[in-house]
């Protein structure tokens, strides 16, 4: 690998690598493969390297940087019958999983290593399947009692009391959790693409994932997958066809001028 090019560059290890491998990371936009350093690197652990001279190439998703890829309320932007479009709004957070699978967060919206991150679909659908089940079997769980009016003769239901908090408690914690998940996700998204908030500053990810959840997951899709050109799925981890190329998960950050005096930057190293 070429790597003659004064700028160098910071790495934060997406997993653990053994040394000899490489991977690629996004620079500015652009995609470029850097090399292991030796001794190998552990999830999150960070690097000096080299920007290669040869490389470069546009991101998969054809999202750019610094700005998202369209505006908050483009939801048809792909047509009515758009996948993304009807996931995001009738499954949220089964929207919401496939696109922590493709930013490698886990099942809270939070930076993980590839196998909790693999795992947050699979947990996502079990937390799903679990509370809608028990909002149905609540009923029978906490049947309540009847009582027979004394002047009508007609028997009046009344709820436990006991059920009726716990049914709450219930919706109120998957609703936050729903809400709090959504706003770590948007702004892992948002510092991986360099999108800064362009209103609400310093709430726009709570506020977009609390009163425009739906509007907000399918801008997130659409900004991590190439639409235009693969098609998008509603029951997949990732919500697109197989083999369709997808961001790396590694960004890099350019920090100066590499400097040749008495140092071989060639190689990378640890930081």
């Amino acid at each position: 690998m070429t790597t003659q090019n004064n700028q160098l560059i910071t790495v934060e290890a997406p997993c653990d690598i053994d040394e000899g491998f490489a991977f690629d990371v996004i620079v500015e936009g652009r995609v470029f493969q850097i090399e292991v350093p030796s001794g190998g690197l552990k999830l999150g652990e960070t690097f000096q390297a080299s920007l290669p001279d040869i490389g470069g190439d546009p991101l998969p998703s054809q999202a750019p940087t610094g700005r998202w890829k369209d505006d908050l309320f483009d939801c048809f932007k792909h047509g009515f019958m758009h996948p993304v479009l009807w996931n995001s709004f009738c499954c949220t957070q089964v929207a919401m999983a496939q696109i922590m699978s493709r930013l490698q967060l886990n099942w809270l919206g939070i930076k993980a290593s590839p196998v909790d991150a693999g795992n947050a679909f699979r947990t996502i659908i079990i937390v799903i399947i679990a509370y809608y089940t028990l909002t149905i079997l609540w009923s029978y769980i906490f049947p309540g009692d009847w009582y027979l009016e004394d002047d009508g003769g007609e028997y009046v239901h009344i709820d436990d009391p006991l059920g009726i908090v716990l049914l709450w408690a219930l919706k109120a914690v998957f609703t936050i959790w729903s809400i709090v998940s959504l706003m770590f996700t948007r702004r892992a998204l948002r510092e991986k693409y360099e999108i800064p908030e362009e209103r609400c500053h310093g709430f726009e990810d709570l506020v977009c994932s609390t009163f425009c959840s739906a509007c907000a997951i399918a801008q997130m899709a659409r900004h991590t997958a190439d639409y235009g050109n693969y098609g998008a799925m509603c029951c997949t981890e990732d919500g697109v066809i197989e083999n369709t190329p997808m961001d790396p998960i590694a960004v890099a950050m350019k920090v100066g001028p590499v400097k040749t005096v008495g140092a071989d930057h060639s190689n990378p190293s640890l930081v």
